[in-house]
């Protein structure tokens, strides 16, 4: 008769054995579940950040008033104009020059992913879509483009990830939702104090990777909203850079729907 004892003890050691073996295996699964977790609180946490900045600058409508400034890398003469900008809630946004005099009335009307461009020296309307808003503006050059002279949400408009931090800000790192858009991702650095953007590294795969960066300084209250009164777009490939200044602003107002219409924002 086999020893009982024995078969007992064999059971024993094969159960420790297996044990033992899946240790590792449950150790692995549970390393995995909290990078898991972490990885998707950090998604949560960057996609919060961004939608609390577009809550606090919402509103109803604005108009507001820039000089925007261009200094070309060679080191060429810098070239002053005076824009009106009008935008509304539902990301709809004109841009009108109204300085220098050989320009005045040029405009710029954006919408989606499209964009349409009044030249008066011809009294014709151009429209702009897809890649084509990457190319900065016909007749004034820079380093914005028709994009980056357009509105929208940061949170609508791309995915963000929380990928690092400091006592006094945040990193967020962006993904493009709309394939037709100019830029594929951003790294956005925000101000724990402001809650608002101090820089902006803009990437797209045409340019092979980051190429150009916005800057945000001397945060003003305008008509009680808080806002950037100094932004600074800077092309890291060529050196040029392009300087905007927020001269005045008022919120909340009533627009007129014709400014915001592909058939009359130019009249």
């Amino acid at each position: 008769m086999m020893n009982t004892k024995r078969i007992d003890s064999r059971k024993k050691l094969l159960c420790t054995t297996r044990c033992a073996l899946n240790v590792p295996r449950l150790v692995f699964l549970a390393v995995l579940l909290v990078v898991a977790t972490a990885a998707s609180f950090a998604d949560e946490r960057g996609q919060a950040i961004a939608r609390r900045i577009d809550q606090l600058e919402a509103t109803t409508s604005s108009r507001m008033r820039f000089e925007m400034s261009i200094h070309p890398a060679d080191g060429g003469e810098r070239r002053v104009f005076v824009i009106d900008s009008y935008e509304r809630a539902n990301g709809d946004s004109l841009a009108s020059f109204a300085e220098p005099r050989t320009i005045r009335g040029l405009r710029i009307l954006s919408s989606g992913n499209n964009s349409w461009v009044f030249f008066p020296s011809t009294g014709r309307i151009r429209k702009i879509a897809g890649s084509s808003r990457s190319g900065s503006v016909q007749g004034v050059g820079g380093d914005f483009s028709y994009e980056d002279l357009g509105a929208g949400t940061w949170a609508n408009d791309f995915d963000f990830d929380l990928t690092g931090e400091t006592d006094e800000t945040w990193v967020l790192s962006g993904k493009a939702k709309n394939a037709d858009t100019v830029y594929d991702a951003i790294l956005m650095t925000v101000s724990k104090k402001l809650e608002r953007p101090m820089r902006i590294a803009f990437s797209s795969v045409k340019e092979g990777g980051f190429w150009k960066e916005l800057t945000f300084s001397d945060y003003r209250d305008y008509s009680g909203r808080l806002r950037a009164s100094v932004m600074e777009m800077r092309n890291t490939k060529t050196g040029s850079r392009t300087m905007v200044r927020l001269l005045e602003a008022a919120f909340d107002i009533r627009l007129e729907d014709r400014l915001f219409d592909p058939t009359r924002f130019d009249k």
